[in-house]
C-alpha cells in the first residue's frame, strides 16, 4: 500500500528544506516536518471514526510523521503510531509495522499457546484447595506455636525475676546451696524451651514440607516460563529485519548485544516511518512526533506536544537505519557556552564560592560536553585541588550553586542538605494560567529514572523515591503563571516533573524541552539560597536576580 500524503495546498517556492536529515533526538522539529505533523493533527481532530479514545486516562499515543522526496521529485509524508491503535497493527494512511507478519505467524501463535499453558498450570497450583488449605493449616499451627512459646517466655521471665532477687537476699551460710539450686532451675527452663520448639517443629515440619513442594514446583515453572519467554523474544525481535539507504540489513536483537531488547523495540513512529521509507525507494527529509491524548500515568506527555525519539529503543537502532543519508551532524564535545566570564562570583571566603549558574551551562562535565560550571572554576582556581560543588542545578537552570573550596567544607555543607537544613528558593514561570483557586500548596511524587527514555524522569508508585515541593504563586498572566518553588528533597527534575505530570501541576515550566516544549531558555531560576557556613556557623542567605 501505498501511504504517501502530499501537502495541501503544495509547498510553497519559499520554504525550504533542511540541509541534510536533522537528528531525530532533536527537541525542535524542522519547520517542514512540523507542518506535517499538524496535517495529520487536524485528520486525528477531524470527524474520522477512530478505533480509540485519546482522551480516556492512560490512551494517549506518539504519532510520528517523515517528511520524504518521492521518485518524482514531489514532496509529501510519511504518518504512523507508536505500538498498536485501537488493539490494530495496520491502519489505513499509516504505516506498516516493521515486523515481517509471515514468519511472526509462523512460530507466535503457538508460543502464545505455550505461555498461556504456563499461566493456567501456574494459575492451578496457586488457586488449588490443597495449596489454600496447607498455607491455611502452617498458618494456625504458627499461630498456636508462637502463643505457646510467648506464653512460656512470660512465665520464664517471671522465674528469672524470682531466681534474680533470691540471689541478691540470700544468706551467706545457705549461698553455695542455693546458687547451685538457682542454676539448675535455669538449665532446666532452657531445656523446657527447647523440648517445646522441638515438639512444634515436629508439627509443623510435614505440613513445611508439602507446602515448599508445591511452591518449588511454582518456582520451576515459573523459571520454564522466564526462559521460554525470553527465548521466544529473541525470537520475536529477529522477525524485526531493519534496513538503510545503504542496502544493509540486521535484526533488532543484533543492536543489543547479550541483554533482551526493551519490550516494543522497533514499534516506536520513528522506525516504522524510516523502515517503510526505504522499502519505497523515498528520501527521508526530516521527522517529528508528538503526543496525541491523555497524559500517561507515569511519564510525562502532554497533549499536542513535540517531542524527540527515545533513548532506551530507538537509541541503539536509528544510527543504523540512517545510515547513507546525509546527516546534520553536532560535534558535542567542541560545545561552549558564549559567556568566557560565567559563571559570575555573588559570594567568596577562604572556604567557599556561591556563583550564579547561566542557563545553558552544565554544572559538571557531561559525557559529550566537557564545558561546565566545575570545569571553569579549576581553570580559575588551579591552585584548589579540592574544588567541589556542593550541588548541581539541570543545564537548563539557571541561579545559585554553592561550591566548596576544600573536601572538609564540602563533606560539611553537603551534610546540611543531607539534613534538609538548607533553604532553597526557585522561580519558575508555568506555561499555563492554573486556576484563581490554586494559589500553593505541596506536591509529594514518588520519582525514578525512565529507563526507556533516559535521562528523562518518571512517576512510579512501585519503585520511586518519593519527592516533596511545596509551591506558591506570585502571579498569573494571561497564559502563564509565576511560582515560587521550595523544594524539600532534591531528585533529578524534581521541580520539572512536580510542574509537567497530570499528578502535579499539570502545567510544565515554559521552555521545558524534555516534559513540555521547547520554546527558548528554560524559565526555572534558582533565586535563594540560605547555609549555615561550616567555620564560623553564621546563617549566609544569598540572592540571585531572575533573569526572566
Amino acid at each position: 500500500m501505498n501511504c504517501i500524503a502530499y501537502f495541501s495546498p503544495p509547498l510553497l517556492s519559499n520554504e525550504t528544506l533542511p540541509q541534510g536529515f536533522p537528528s531525530p533526538f532533536s527537541n525542535i522539529p524542522q519547520p517542514i516536518a512540523r507542518k506535517a505533523a499538524l496535517a495529520l493533527q487536524r485528520r486525528l481532530s477531524g470527524e474520522e471514526d477512530w478505533p480509540h479514545d485519546f482522551n480516556e486516562a492512560d490512551s494517549g499515543k506518539m504519532f510520528g510523521v517523515l517528511v520524504v522526496k518521492d521518485g518524482d521529485g514531489q514532496i509529501g509524508y510519511l504518518a504512523a503510531f507508536s505500538g498498536m491503535l485501537g488493539g490494530e497493527w495496520r491502519l489505513p494512511g499509516f504505516v506498516p509495522p516493521v515486523f515481517n507478519q509471515q514468519v511472526l505467524d509462523g512460530f507466535l501463535p503457538a508460543g502464545e499457546d505455550q505461555l498461556y499453558e504456563f499461566e493456567v498450570q501456574l494459575d492451578g497450583l496457586q488457586s488449588s484447595p490443597e495449596f489454600a488449605r496447607l498455607n491455611e493449616q502452617l498458618i494456625t499451627l504458627q499461630g498456636q506455636r508462637d502463643m505457646v512459646l510467648n506464653a512460656l517466655a512470660v512465665t520464664h521471665r517471671a522465674r528469672k525475676a524470682l531466681r534474680q532477687t533470691q540471689r541478691a537476699t540470700v544468706d551467706h551460710t545457705q549461698r553455695e546451696e542455693v546458687l547451685i539450686r538457682l542454676s539448675f532451675e535455669s538449665q532446666q527452663d532452657k531445656r523446657e524451651r527447647r523440648s517445646l520448639l522441638d515438639e512444634w517443629r515436629n508439627r509443623l515440619t510435614p505440613v513445611e514440607q508439602q507446602v515448599g513442594l508445591i511452591e518449588q514446583q511454582l518456582m520451576a515453572l515459573k523459571q520454564q516460563r522466564s526462559r521460554f519467554s525470553s527465548r521466544l523474544h529473541r525470537k520475536l525481535f529477529k522477525a524485526y529485519r531493519l534496513s538503510n539507504r545503504l542496502g544493509e540489513e540486521k535484526s533488532v536483537s543484533e543492536f543489543f548485544d547479550e541483554r533482551l531488547p526493551p519490550g516494543g523495540t522497533g514499534d516506536c513512529a520513528a522506525p516504522k516511518l524510516i523502515q517503510y521509507a526505504h522499502q519505497q525507494g523515498l528520501e527521508p527529509i526530516a521527522l517529528a512526533e508528538f503526543w496525541w491524548g491523555a497524559s500517561p500515568k507515569g511519564g510525562i506527555r502532554h497533549h499536542g506536544n513535540f517531542y524527540p525519539a527515545c533513548r532506551g529503543k530507538c537509541q541503539p537502532i536509528l544510527p543504523f537505519m540512517l545510515q547513507g543519508l546525509d546527516l546534520q551532524s553536532r560535534e558535542f564535545n567542541s560545545l561552549t557556552f558564549d559567556d568566557p566570564d560565567a559563571p559570575a562570583i555573588v559570594y567568596e571566603d577562604d572556604h567557599l564560592l556561591v556563583v550564579n549558574k547561566p542557563s545553558g551551562l552544565l554544572s559538571v562535565p557531561g559525557k559529550e560536553i566537557v564545558d561546565s560550571v566545575q570545569s571553569r572554576l579549576r581553570q580559575r582556581y588551579p591552585d584548589h585541588d579540592g574544588l567541589l560543588l556542593v550541588h548541581r542545578l539541570d543545564m537548563s537552570t539557571s541561579g545559585l550553586l554553592l561550591v566548596a573550596k576544600h573536601r572538609a567544607i564540602h563533606k560539611a555543607l553537603q551534610q546540611q542538605f543531607i539534613k534538609r537544613t538548607v533553604e532553597k528558593r526557585y522561580v519558575a514561570v508555568l506555561s499555563k494560567r492554573l486556576p484563581e483557586s490554586a494559589d500553593g500548596g505541596t506536591i509529594e511524587l514518588p520519582l525514578r529514572v525512565d529507563y526507556d527514555d533516559r535521562p528523562r524522569q518518571m512517576v512510579c508508585a512501585d519503585y520511586g523515591r518519593m519527592s516533596v515541593t511545596h509551591w506558591q504563586v506570585i502571579e498569573r498572566g494571561e497564559e502563564t503563571t509565576r511560582i515560587y518553588f521550595y523544594p524539600h528533597t532534591g531528585r533529578t527534575h524534581q521541580l520539572r516533573l512536580h510542574a509537567a505530570h497530570r499528578s502535579g501541576l499539570d502545567a510544565p515550566i515554559y521552555g521545558d524541552e524534555l516534559y513540555g516544549e521547547a520554546l527558548g531558555r528554560l524559565l526555572l531560576h534558582a533565586e535563594r539560597l540560605c547555609f549555615d557556613h561550616p567555620v564560623s556557623g553564621e546563617r549566609i542567605e544569598m540572592m540571585a536576580a531572575v533573569p526572566f
